[in-house]
């Protein structure tokens, strides 16, 4: 890159030299109508020679875009039939998911809740029992703890004033 920088700038500047020269020996000579005349033609060709590379241009950049074009087609299609795909699956897993549902609660309906009513109904009628017929004194595991420490103390007491 370095080096095509200095060509470039060393090719500019023989240009500079070659035109101030050439325009300076024909002042001198007196033909400055002539140069001007010859520059116009030379200008005149490297227009010509712009106008048909940027045509040559516009014909690649339509044959690029007609060729894009062509792949995008299969590719577009390609997706749209996987956005198909998709849709399709999000709705059976839709269907699938209610399905699911329906069958949970149609379980828990039937099967769990009136088996699980029946079993608390029981165990209620039998501890209602037990309160009725006295031998259902509930008592709680704190209760119960509290009653074997006393039990425990006293034994200690007991065994404390029985050694003395």
């Amino acid at each position: 890159m370095q080096s095509a920088k200095k060509y470039a700038i060393i090719v500019g500047i023989v240009l500079a030299v070659i035109i101030v020269l050439g325009i300076t020996l024909a002042a001198i000579f007196g033909v400055l109508l002539e140069l001007l005349y010859i520059i116009l033609a030379i200008l005149a060709l490297l227009l010509v020679g712009a106008t048909l590379f940027q045509v040559y241009s516009i014909v690649v950049l339509i044959r690029t875009i007609t060729t894009v074009r062509d792949e995008m087609k299969p590719l577009l299609a390609s997706v749209q039939e996987t956005v198909g795909i998709v849709k399709d699956t999000a709705k059976t897993a839709g269907h699938t998911a209610a399905t699911i549902g329906h069958a949970a609660s149609f379980t828990s309906d039937i099967a769990l809740a009136p088996g699980i009513r029946a079993v608390a109904s029981v165990v209620a009628g039998q501890e209602m029992v037990r309160v009725f017929l006295g031998k259902g004194h509930v008592r709680t595991r704190a209760e119960q703890r509290r009653k074997q420490q006393l039990e425990a103390m006293e034994a200690a007491s007991t065994e404390a004033e029985g050694g003395a």
